[in-house]
């Protein structure tokens, strides 16, 4: 494969194997299309290592392991003498991939558990100041099956051991593993890991130094481009994180106007009841006491004359209609009866106050009975109907009211459908949004549900407005 073809890389101008410096780290990769090139750097590069008095580690298929130990022999290197010396350490690159393997993927703490193990045995096994080299072919086998991410991942955690162990690594692919267009950007990702990138024989095997100039410049430029590139890709991940923390700062804030909104909504019950306590047990009281007291003066006035009789007879009606009022008041604020008594009866008597008051007609079905269901939902069912009936009252011009409620295993629904003129639907596209009775009467029954994890919706139209709000029972 010619190197015209390659992605750009990382580093290009590599020298030929035989030239590289004495450093006693590094991390180079190389690129071939045959074994026979590969066997015949990698026999120079562990024999050089072995015949300087250095250790070397392999970690190989089977037949790479085969054939380099025919090359090293022919070379004149006894390897038996290295192995027992502890010198020489030769693993099954397969075996060893699966000890730090976790479903598919190099797990760190396994891959240092094993293989920073093998390097401090190589180590301990020369002279000081004598090196440690290593080839390994697991990264290759991780690629040839697919798992690039994994490929790169062990590539890394190489690099991160060779930060704590000082030895120089080898690692090498077969090219035809990069023949598809999907294999650029994990091609270079594997370059960026290296520091030293051997592109092919092809290379190498370039008669002038003219040639080998002009495939350099060649490749050079692709890596510029390549720069540019990633110089753009850098600044739009930028731009996606600043955009991401953006999103993540207005989540936050509608969370907190959530939650809010629920804090609101508990102050408004809890003052409700209060008030509606208030008007029953204070003011409620204190209009009982003065009508019997008037009731008294009353009696007590049977020779008065027709006029002041006539006016205790007034102020007797008026206090009758105050207290009237006033416990209707208490009672639309916060129903004791829907804490006693429950939805069903809670809905009938509010019901009947609400036809006598507006003369609108009401009906009531309930399939079957719904009985208790937790306070929250009862209360917030209760509400609905109080907003829709209200939203009725005030808007639609219908003069009929239908209401359902109904219960499954799970969830508890109230519907409240009008005969009216319907809801505009500007209105109701933007109630959330609307400054008007109806939007804000929206806006908070969508709250209720909001809080409580239940649906609303709202379908109007020329035959009327169904409201249908659902909650869990539990």
């Amino acid at each position: 494969m010619s190197t015209s073809k390659f992605p750009s890389l990382n580093r290009v101008f590599v020298p030929p194997v035989s030239q590289v410096s004495d450093d006693h780290t590094g991390h180079r990769v190389q690129f071939y299309a045959d074994d026979s090139f590969l066997l015949d750097d990698l026999s120079r590069f562990i024999g050089t290592a072995l015949g300087a008095g250095d250790a070397a580690i392999v970690l190989a298929t089977p037949a790479h392991r085969e054939a380099l130990e025919q090359r090293l022999q022919a070379r004149g290197l006894s390897t038996a003498k290295s192995i027992r010396q502890g010198r020489y350490i030769v693993l099954d690159a397969a075996g060893t991939l699966q000890k730090f393997l976790v479903e598919g993927f190099p797990d760190a703490a396994r891959f240092r558990e094993v293989l920073s193990s093998i390097v401090v045995r190589a180590r301990g096994a020369v002279e000081s100041g004598a090196r440690v080299v290593a080839f390994g072919e697991m990264v290759a086998l991780l690629w040839a099956d697919g798992k690039y991410g994994a490929a790169i991942r062990l590539e890394q955690l190489w690099n991160e051991l060779g930060k704590e162990h000082s030895f120089f690594l080898h690692c090498a692919y077969p090219i035809k593993g990069f023949a598809q267009d999907h294999h650029s950007e994990p091609f270079l990702k594997i370059c960026s890991e290296h520091s030293d990138v051997i592109p092919s024989h092809s290379y190498t095997a370039l008669d002038s130094q003219a040639e080998q100039r002009r495939n350099i410049a060649l490749l050079q430029q692709k890596e510029q481009a390549h720069d540019a590139l990633r110089e753009t890709k850098i600044r739009l991940e930028n731009e996606i994180a600043e955009r991401r923390a953006a999103e993540q700062k207005l989540r936050a804030s509608e969370r907190s106007l959530r939650e809010l909104s629920g804090m609101l909504l508990k102050m408004q019950d809890d003052e409700r009841r209060h008030l509606g306590r208030e008007l029953h047990d204070s003011v409620g009281q204190y209009l009982a006491v003065l009508k019997m007291g008037l009731e008294v003066l009353k009696a007590d006035k049977s020779s008065a004359g027709d006029t002041e009789e006539q006016q205790f007879l007034e102020c007797l009606h008026l206090v009758d209609l105050t207290i009237t009022e006033v416990r209707t008041m208490s009672y639309l604020l916060y129903p004791p009866m829907l804490e006693e008594m429950g939805l069903q009866m809670a809905i009938a008597w509010y019901l009947e106050g609400f036809a006598k008051r507006s003369g609108i007609r009401t009906t009531f079905e309930m399939p079957e009975p719904v009985g208790r269901v937790h306070r929250d939902a009862e209360l917030a069912i209760f509400r609905i109907l109080q907003e829709s009936l209200t939203n009725l009252h005030r808007h639609s011009g219908s003069s009929t009211a239908q209401v359902r409620l109904l219960k499954t295993n799970r969830d508890v629904t109230i519907e409240v459908h009008d005969q009216g003129k319907g809801i505009p639907t500007p209105v109701l596209e933007s109630a959330q949004d609307a400054c008007g009775t109806i939007g804000v009467g929206l806006r908070g029954m969508t709250e209720r549900m909001r809080q409580l994890g239940g649906k609303l919706e709202i379908v109007s139209g020329v035959a009327g407005t169904t409201v249908r709000a659902t909650v869990s029972c539990h």
